[in-house]
C-alpha cells in the first residue's frame, strides 16, 4: 500500500535529484525569457509539487496509520530535509553546480505552499 500511493512522490524526488545534479551548463539558455530569479521559481515549483504529492500519498494510507495521522508534519519534514540534501549534494558532490542558501529557502517555501494547497483542495476532492 505504501508504494501504491507514494510512487508519484518518489518519482518526483528522483526527478528533483536528477535536475539538481545536472551541471548548470546542461540546461538550455533561458535568457530570452528574461524572467528574474527563474531558478528560484523553479525550486519553489519543484518542492511545491513534491510536498503536495507527499501529503496526498500519506493521506491515502490505510495500513500505515501514523503516516495518515501526521501527514502535514511528515510532508513538511521530508520536504525540508530533501531540500537540504539536494543543496548539500550540490555543494559536495555534483560538479558544475553550486549550493545556495536562498535556493534552500525557496525549497522550504515551495514545500509549505504545496502542503497549504493540499489542505485547501483536500475537502474539494473528498479525500478522507
Amino acid at each position: 500500500m505504501f508504494l501504491k500511493y507514494n510512487y508519484p512522490g518518489i518519482l518526483w524526488a528522483i526527478i528533483i535529484l536528477i535536475l539538481t545534479g545536472l551541471p548548470a551548463n546542461d540546461f538550455p539558455d533561458t535568457s530570452f525569457l528574461n524572467i528574474p530569479y527563474l531558478d528560484k521559481i523553479i525550486h519553489l515549483f519543484l518542492f511545491f509539487v513534491f510536498a503536495f504529492l507527499l501529503a496526498r500519498g500519506f493521506t491515502l494510507q490505510s495500513n500505515i496509520g501514523w503516516l495518515k495521522k501526521y501527514f502535514l508534519t511528515l510532508s513538511l519534514i521530508f520536504s525540508i530535509l530533501y531540500g537540504a540534501l539536494t543543496e548539500i549534494l550540490q555543494y559536495a558532490i555534483f560538479t558544475g553546480r553550486t549550493s545556495d542558501i536562498i535556493d534552500f529557502f525557496f525549497d522550504i517555501f515551495g514545500g509549505c505552499a504545496g502542503i497549504l494547497f493540499f489542505i485547501f483542495i483536500k475537502p474539494l476532492i473528498n479525500m478522507k
